[in-house]
């Protein structure tokens, strides 16, 4: 009868053991994952802000690991902590190390201060285009009081302002070089208008092709250069215009508005060009008003 009891306290014994295991290890499970939900969130947060130099910075790290090299990004601080990438700080990669890059911000930079530059350059054009307008309309008024608005001609190129005017009948007699006494008027017509304006004033004389026999000048080279100069010595000693604004330069007829081909086309090449000169205009030559120059011969 000793037997039972010893047999019941082995069943006791194991019974003990069964109460005493540990029902609660799906914590350990449960906590891991609150973990990682925990991590997920913070990464979210720290990437919605975009900041172009952190993503840069990711761009290029993730490019360098996986070894890409067809396209590289300039070198950026750590997404999170701030730190530096693997890159220099000459914002090269390390698998193309002989390529410097300049950072984002910089080029932003540079690319605004170009299209200032470049707003700046167009008022300036602007400006300079209705101050030279201006002059034009000035000039053409000043003309038309005296009865000698078909004297003139008038365009804007990218040269600037040319006032152009014929010889024939208005500043000089055929071959000749002498200014007639209504191109003296013409000249202090147009005269008031250009002394106000800062530009370089080009004079330009031109001819038709025919050739020169006889005479005072031995071709039209002479011919076109001495009525240039002709002009600039009127308008510096009657017109109150200052020599170092102004230059005088003979063509004869290498420079023709027209062909050379009938007597009427021949009057229009014979003129003399006051051209003011401007560095501004840039863009491809415009006529805006071009009046019927007086006709002639010879």
């Amino acid at each position: 009868m000793t037997a039972k009891p010893r047999r019941r306290a082995h069943r006791g014994a194991d019974h003990d053991e069964h109460e005493e295991a540990n029902h609660e290890r799906w914590l350990l499970t449960y906590a891991d994952m609150i973990t990682l939900l925990m991590v997920l969130f913070i990464v979210l947060f720290a990437i919605s802000v975009v900041d172009k130099k952190k993503f840069a910075a990711l761009a290029d790290g993730l490019s360098h690991n996986f070894g890409a090299t067809n396209k590289v990004l300039p070198a950026g601080t750590g997404v999170l902590d701030g730190g530096k990438t693997s890159n220099d700080d000459q914002g090269q990669l390390a698998n193309n190390p002989a390529q410097p890059l300049s950072p984002i911000d910089q080029v932003e930079v540079s690319q605004l201060k170009a299209q200032q530059q470049q707003q700046q350059k167009e008022n300036l054009i602007k400006q300079e285009q209705q101050t030279l307008l201006g002059a034009k309309e000035q000039i053409e008024a000043a003309l038309k009081a005296k009865g000698l608005q078909n004297s003139a001609s008038f365009k804007l190129t990218s040269r600037g302002l040319v006032v152009s005017i014929v010889t024939d009948q208005v500043l000089f007699d055929t071959g000749q070089a002498n200014l007639k006494p209504v191109g003296q008027e013409v000249l202090d017509a147009v005269a008031p208008a250009l002394v106000k304006l800062p530009n370089d004033i080009s004079i330009e004389g031109h001819t038709d092709n025919v050739p020169i026999t006889g005479g005072l000048f031995a071709s039209n080279w002479e011919l076109s250069a001495v009525r240039a100069t002709t002009v600039l010595r009127y308008l510096m000693a009657h017109d109150g215009l200052p020599a170092q604004r102004m230059s005088a330069t003979g063509y004869a007829d290498t420079k023709p508005v027209v062909p050379n081909d009938s007597p009427a086309h021949q009057s229009q090449n014979r003129r003399v060009e006051l051209v003011v000169l401007s560095n501004l205009l840039d863009d491809t030559s415009t006529d805006t008003t071009t009046a019927t120059p007086a006709g002639g011969s010879g």
